[in-house]
This record gives C-alpha cells, sequence and structure tokens, in this order.
C-alpha cells in the first residue's frame, strides 16, 4: 500500500476540498477531427465533427458539428468550414468559444454550476493552457480542470496508475499522437508528436494524385484508408475500387489501387511516431521498462484501429502491444471515470481556473 507523505495530503486534502463530486459534471476530450462530450445534467454521451461552418460575407456562425459536417461539401462560395483546433491546439479562438458552447449546452442545461475536465495534450505551454480554459470558461462552465490525455485514457481502460507499476499508454488521434508513461499516482513522462490519420490522408491524397493523376474527395481517402490501409505487409493483396476527377481532363473515371500501395504509403509516415516511442522508452527508468515489457503498450484514439498498428509497434519496439475497446472513446471515458476517484486525481491535474478567474 502506498504511504504518502505529509506535503502530498495536505495536497489531496486541499484539492479535495475545492473539487467535490465532479460526477455529475462534464468530461470533453476535443479532437482535431471529433469532440465528445459526457456527463452533465443529461448524463449523456455525444460525439460530434470538430466543425463549424461560418459565413464570411455576414461575418457569423452557420452550423456547428453533425449539421456543419452535413453541409460543409455543399456550401456556397461566401461559407467556410472551420476546424478550430490543430494538432491539439487552438487555432482561432472566437470559433472554439462558439463551439464549446454548443456542445456543453447540448448536455447540461445548469452549465453555469458545472465543472468541465477536458483532456489536453502532454506538454502544453501555459499560454495554451489558459487560451483552452478561458475557452471553456467563455463558453458557460464554472471551473474547468485540464488533464493530459494519456493519463485520461489509462483512466479509461482501467490501467492501475496508482500502484507501483509502469504502465504505458498512446492515445493516437487525427492530428497528434500523446504518449505517457505513469506509475504511483503521476506522470513519470509523457510527450505529444503532431501526427496522425490526418497525415497518412494526406500522404495517401498526395499519391492518388501523383500515381493515378485523379482528384478525389476526403471521403474516397478516408474509405480508402478504412478498408486497406494497413502497418504491416499484407499477405493478401486487395483491391480497393475508387472514382476521382482526372487532373488533365477533367472527366470522372475509375481506377483501383492495391493494398501493397497503401501499405508502402502508411509506412512511410511511421517511420516518426516509431521513433518518438523509441526515444520515451530510451529516457524511462530500467525499472519502469521491465513493466512495459512484461505488460505491454495500451493504444487508444481513432488511429489505433487501423489494421495491424498494434502488431507493428509491438514488433519494432520489441514489447507486447494492445488495442483498448472502443478506443476512441478511453479519454472521455477517462475523465468521466476519474470523478469517483477525485483524491487521487487531483495529482494529474496540470491546470485549473473558475469563472473569477482564481486558478
Amino acid at each position: 500500500m502506498v504511504k504518502w507523505n505529509d506535503d502530498v495530503m495536505k495536497e489531496i486534502s486541499i484539492m479535495n476540498s475545492i473539487l467535490p463530486s465532479l460526477g455529475k459534471d462534464v468530461s470533453i476530450d476535443i479532437g482535431t477531427s471529433m469532440t465528445r462530450v459526457m456527463g452533465g445534467t443529461r448524463e449523456t454521451m455525444m460525439s460530434e465533427p470538430s466543425i463549424v461552418a461560418t459565413d464570411t460575407k455576414l461575418e457569423k456562425i452557420v452550423a456547428v458539428g453533425d449539421e456543419a459536417d452535413r453541409i460543409v461539401r455543399r456550401m456556397p462560395d461566401m461559407w467556410r468550414s472551420v476546424t478550430p483546433l490543430q494538432d491539439g491546439f487552438i487555432v482561432d479562438y472566437r470559433i472554439m468559444h462558439t463551439m464549446l458552447k454548443y456542445f456543453l449546452h447540448k448536455v447540461s442545461n445548469t452549465l453555469r454550476r458545472s465543472r468541465v475536465l477536458v483532456g489536453v495534450p502532454c506538454g502544453m505551454t501555459d499560454v495554451e493552457q489558459r487560451a483552452m480554459m478561458d475557452a471553456v470558461i467563455q463558453a458557460g462552465a464554472r471551473e474547468v480542470f485540464l488533464i493530459e490525455r494519456p493519463v485520461a485514457a489509462a483512466i479509461g481502460c482501467g490501467l492501475p496508475i496508482f500502484e507501483a507499476r509502469g504502465s504505458m499508454l498512446i492515445d493516437i488521434g487525427e492530428g497528434t499522437a500523446d504518449m505517457g508513461i505513469i506509475s504511483l499516482g503521476g506522470t513519470v513522462v509523457s510527450r505529444t508528436i503532431r501526427f496522425g490519420g490526418n497525415d497518412l490522408d494526406r500522404a495517401i491524397m498526395q499519391y492518388i494524385n501523383q500515381c493515378f493523376g485523379l482528384m478525389v474527395s476526403e471521403e474516397t481517402v478516408t474509405d480508402i484508408k478504412h478498408a486497406i490501409g494497413t502497418a504491416v505487409i499484407p499477405v493478401e493483396d486487395c483491391e480497393y475500387s475508387f472514382s476521382g476527377r482526372d487532373m488533365t481532363s477533367g472527366i470522372v473515371r475509375r481506377s483501383v489501387v492495391h493494398q501493397s500501395e497503401i501499405y508502402q504509403v502508411i509506412n512511410n509516415g511511421l517511420e516518426n511516431f516509431l521513433d518518438a516511442i523509441r526515444q520515451m522508452i530510451r529516457v524511462t527508468a530500467p525499472e519502469l521498462v521491465a513493466d512495459i515489457m512484461q505488460h505491454g503498450i495500451v493504444l487508444t484514439g481513432g488511429m489505433a484501429r487501423l489494421q495491424g498498428l498494434a502488431e507493428r509497434v509491438s514488433t519494432e519496439i520489441g514489447v507486447p502491444v494492445q488495442v483498448a475497446l472502443e478506443p476512441e472513446l478511453k479519454v472521455v471515458q477517462g475523465l468521466h471515470r476519474g470523478s469517483g476517484q477525485i483524491v487521487e486525481l487531483s495529482r494529474f491535474i496540470i491546470n485549473s481556473k473558475d469563472r473569477r478567474g482564481r486558478v
């Protein structure tokens, strides 16, 4: 059993007094492509695209989330779609505020009395943390608490993060991959790299443009990735038929791409990601590495569903790797579940703020 020293117990006591009963409050995982919200007065789970449609002529918001995604490819010239979060960080504060207000009020009708837990990338600067907290407070929340995504996902997976055992988790989304090694109720080492599903989509799009001379939609690229995308050498070279517009003649024509081709594209894109994992393990204490060797790495996030990714990471790193069930939901589930472990969770809160500006 872990015995906390007096300073830690004092810290826990203070945090426990200011964080009572988060169970009825709101947890939110704001991703580059999807935002997931859980809890609130309606005790519901909501998942919608992180996209806002704006009218540039009238300078107003037209649609948010599912509705914006539905109309994004049918918009007139004076409308444009905006993703306020790129690579895990806010790039358009006004749009982010509007999007957060829309999502949060969908799950809670008493938001001004609610605390909001937000999953964020590792290594956010103080400026980036303040921008995120201000956006949530401006959206109507009473208080906001920031927790790094690997910690939230580890809680969602039920990993023993309060035991004297190293647990390693990698959360891979569309814009970033967040990695963390956790032990004894604290983060030992963590980092975020700018790599995710969007990078693979762009690489596949470029390959189709150059090798087939076709312009294809983002939907087609995503379909190709989901259907035949793989991180390991394919046993059977499957085919995928798709349509695109010829870049020279402008005529729509069909073509076929092989799984072996998509594997090569994905393989090139994985190198930096695999190097980042190696570097993290290289700077980790031998005792924790031994734990990871024994218990393995857990993958979460939407990109964890890429065929063969766990097998590829295991082969390259030399440790067991498993994909969590419903990997894309583990961050928001962990934030929600963590409200029942608030005393221990207080050590993972990297920053907080209330409506009066107190941190």
